[in-house]
C-alpha cells in the first residue's frame, strides 16, 4: 500500500477490496466508495455519490462530524486523522453498526479530500 510518512494514501485506499472505503471532498460531499463498502454495508454507488457524507451516520453522530469538519476547514488540524476509531456507520437499511474508521486526509491542490476505511467489528 503506498503511504506518505507512513499514512495511507486516499488512492492506495481507493484501490483496496478487503475492507470498506469511502472518500469525501472537501465540501463533505461522497465522491467514491470501493466495491466492499457495497458489499458490506449495502450502499450502491447510485445511493451515496454527490450525498453528504452525514448520510452515512447515525443521528446521534451527525452534529460532532459536523463541527469536527468545520473546524478542520478552518485550521487545517484534526484530532481524528491517522489513528483508528470506533465509530458507528449506517447500513442501507439504516441499521447501525460499530466501524473502525481510519481516517486519512490528503491536499490536492487548494481542496482537501478525505478518505476512511470503515472496518466492521463483529
Amino acid at each position: 500500500m503506498k503511504t506518505t510518512e507512513g499514512v495511507p494514501t486516499i488512492e492506495s485506499l481507493k484501490s483496496r477490496d478487503d475492507v470498506p472505503v469511502i472518500v469525501a471532498n472537501h465540501k463533505g460531499f461522497i465522491v467514491a466508495i470501493n466495491s466492499a463498502f457495497t458489499t458490506v454495508l449495502g450502499w450502491r454507488e447510485e445511493d451515496v455519490i454527490g450525498e453528504p457524507l452525514t448520510n452515512i451516520l447515525p443521528n446521534s453522530f451527525r452534529d460532532g462530524h459536523n463541527l469536527a469538519f468545520s473546524r478542520f476547514q478552518s485550521t487545517e488540524r484534526a484530532t481524528v486523522l491517522n489513528h483508528p476509531l470506533q465509530l458507528k456507520t449506517l447500513t442501507k437499511s439504516k441499521s447501525e453498526i460499530i466501524t473502525e474508521h481510519f481516517i486519512v486526509a490528503e491536499k490536492i491542490g487548494d481542496q482537501w479530500f478525505f478518505a476512511a476505511t470503515l472496518t466492521p467489528i463483529f
